[in-house]
């Protein structure tokens, strides 16, 4: 099957979809319209540029097909104010309320994360959602019992990264490490996909942003997610598969506080090269 299909009587010959594909694949003919150059068809990355910019709707490529983009009538596009408060008014959210997140919300956050750019459009990051609670107290003393060899091993980043006292305030019956969240996010990737920790971090951050307007507050939980990379014990307990690894792990639930304050920042830094 040919990568795309031109409707005729739409198309107008403007060169668009040719100029717009990032890979260069397709070339112009001026009385056919746009076509793949002879033996790139492999080189696509379904990234759908060429569907989405032609305006008249005249192509269509089968890796990336016309019927499965919407039409976007209007781009939107809220005011810079509204824009830059909402991005500052963003939270990291260590005190949850113990309700459930329901799984029906759960799963329209993680639609959003589908939506993220990826590594040359890879995509490829998958999800497991942690919720049982005795199962988020195992990943708990996994990574306490991880800390605790760390502490033994290397007792210099231990104690940089604040070990010893997370696992004492854990003897005092606070949580660190989870923050007694109830649901942690879980990405997953290919062990070969090369841009798959870069394409973690960009979907986890739209799961970050999006949450707010579920009502919900996020946190990344870094400590589990460093312990997944390099103790054993937590991938095999979530039986991650041996061709996948934990990219990424994020805390959700509903927050027990609000803010009423944006936070500060360190001064924008910035130099122009060149010049």
């Amino acid at each position: 099957m040919a990568l795309i299909k031109v409707e005729q009587q739409k198309c107008e010959k403007e060169g668009i979809c040719v100029e717009v594909c990032p890979l260069g694949i397709l070339v112009l003919d001026k009385d056919k319209g746009p076509e793949v150059r002879p033996g790139m068809t492999q080189f696509c990355i379904a990234c759908g540029h060429c569907v989405a910019a032609c305006p008249h709707g005249a192509l269509d490529n089968v890796r990336n097909p016309l019927a499965e983009q919407p039409q976007l009538k209007c781009f939107p596009v809220i005011d810079k104010k509204t824009a830059l408060e909402f991005l500052r008014s963003r939270r990291s959210v260590r005190c949850y309320k113990q309700d459930p997140v329901p799984r029906e919300i759960t799963l329209e956050l993680l639609e959003a994360a589908r939506y993220a750019p990826s590594g040359h459009n890879s995509q490829g990051v998958a999800y497991i959602v942690v919720e049982e609670p005795k199962a988020l107290q195992r990943i708990c003393q996994i990574v306490l019992d991880w800390m605790a060899e760390m502490v033994r091993t290397q007792s210099e980043l231990a104690n940089r990264l604040h070990m010893p006292g997370i696992i004492k305030a854990h003897e005092r019956g606070e949580d660190r490490i989870l923050r007694k969240a109830p649901q942690l996010i879980v990405a997953t990737a290919p062990r070969q996909l090369r841009a798959a920790q870069v394409s973690t971090y960009l979907a986890l951050e739209y799961v970050e942003l999006y949450a707010t307007t579920l009502g919900l507050g996020t946190c990344w939980a870094g400590f589990a997610q460093i312990c997944a990379q390099q103790y054993q014990a937590l991938p095999g307990f979530l039986n991650i598969a041996k061709d996948r690894l934990i990219t990424g792990m994020m805390m959700v639930g509903f927050p027990h506080f609000s803010y009423y304050r944006m936070p500060a920042r360190n001064p924008l830094q910035v130099n122009w090269f060149g010049e």
